[in-house]
């Protein structure tokens, strides 16, 4: 399905899901594995045949493997395996452990972006045997331990509904008695490379456009952020035959899944003129099903603005658009990197919950005609968002 009667979006669209299944083929995209090794080069190969050179930026991070075993069986008081997944950074239980659950409370993840709740599994005398975060919303799901976290011991996600179910068994006073099983660990360092092309523009203005392509060990993700990789694909072919008014540097970023590693080092390795001659940032971050948009910015001026356009593009291309906004928004994409820095940025995302982090997360049409509506958008906003005037670097509060 198309949201779109132009046949040029449903070229688009077909083309956006060839290239979703071709991305796909290189496997997961884990930061430092052979997965996005692979698609780094493919995608460098597609760049440079329309003729934009490619820089690679390696970016080296901690190195951890997620093991072959996540395992939590109830015992007590009714027998049944939870889905589960290692969180990033995870320690190992060094075999089967058991041990009895206590509800701990709310879990922020990528800095209260998301509240999970949290549970700790106890042995018989007293020692951490493992963690567990329940999700908010959804099936089981990994996400990176936030900073603080014992990376000795281990932490598994499981979903909503089994958390839920724990929280009662513990109210209703029934001991929760697990047998707990992980086995990842740290492993020697990371290193994947961000994607770097400069789209010269006719005009004035420098946007910065961004995407990750890296994804969890558990997944191709096609939706998270296979689709928001091919959107800025499809822009840089467009852009070397009409190319935009304001220069774009188009960056594919490592590493977005490992706490914005690839984004921070991006950040961290500018000079700050070169970060105060950014207009802003656009950050696209998964193009998922169905017509539910998050659409956050900030300053909060940049961020009126920012819907005002998107709003604009809508209004005659996507009338059944259901938009959310949010200020200030999510420190949990690589936009967040580039506004603790003190500059303007925005993040667009077709939210589609279900599949973050899951292993059927692969190429469909409903992504692929998200993509195909997202491109236009993305050339309106560049040729009609001007530079906003800067605010102070967010502060702690």
């Amino acid at each position: 399905m198309t949201h779109d009667i132009d046949p040029a979006a449903a070229q688009r669209a077909d083309r956006a899901y060839d290239d979703l299944v071709a991305l796909v083929q290189h496997g997961p995209r884990f930061h430092g594995t052979a997965g996005i090794a692979a698609a780094g080069d493919w995608l460098e190969q597609r760049l440079t045949a329309v003729g934009w050179p490619v820089a690679r930026q390696p970016v080296t991070l901690p190195g951890w493997q997620p093991g072959s075993v996540h395992r939590v069986a109830v015992q007590q008081p009714i027998a049944r395996e939870l889905p589960a997944w290692p969180m990033l950074w995870s320690g190992s239980t060094g075999g089967p452990r058991r041990g009895t659950v206590e509800a701990v409370g709310p879990q922020g993840l990528w800095g209260d972006s998301m509240v999970w709740q949290k549970f700790v599994v106890r042995s018989d005398d007293g020692d951490v045997v493992a963690y567990l975060h329940a999700r908010d919303d959804g099936p089981a799901a990994p996400q990176p331990l936030p900073s603080g976290s014992d990376h000795d011991v281990a932490h598994l996600a499981i979903g909503r509904v089994d958390g839920l179910q724990l929280t009662e068994w513990i109210a209703d006073g029934k001991p929760v008695e697990l047998e707990v099983e992980a086995d990842g660990g740290p492993v020697d360092a990371a290193t994947s490379d961000n994607l770097i092309v400069d789209v010269p523009g006719t005009g004035d203005g420098s946007v910065l456009l961004c995407a990750h392509y890296d994804t969890f060990f558990n997944t191709v993700g096609a939706y998270d952020n296979g689709s928001g990789t091919i959107a800025l694909l499809q822009l840089a072919e467009r852009w070397a035959t009409a190319p935009p008014v304001a220069s774009v540097r188009l960056v594919f970023f490592t590493a977005e899944e490992w706490h914005l590693g690839g984004s921070r080092h991006f950040v961290d390795s500018a000079s700050p003129d070169e970060l105060d001659a950014l207009d802003y940032v656009l950050n696209v971050d998964g193009l998922g099903r169905g017509s539910f948009v998050e659409a956050f910015g900030a300053p909060e001026a940049f961020s009126t603005a920012f819907r005002g356009a998107l709003l604009q593009h809508a209004a005659v291309t996507r009338p059944d658009l259901e938009l959310v906004t949010r200020f200030p928004p999510t420190t949990g994409t690589d936009d967040a990197s580039f506004y603790r820095a003190g500059v303007p940025s925005a993040f667009l995302t077709f939210n589609d919950l279900h599949r973050l982090h899951q292993p059927d997360d692969e190429p469909n049409r409903g992504i692929a005609a998200n993509v195909a509506w997202t491109v236009p958008l993305v050339e309106h906003l560049v040729a009609s968002l001007t530079r906003p005037t800067r605010a102070a670097p967010p502060g702690v509060l």
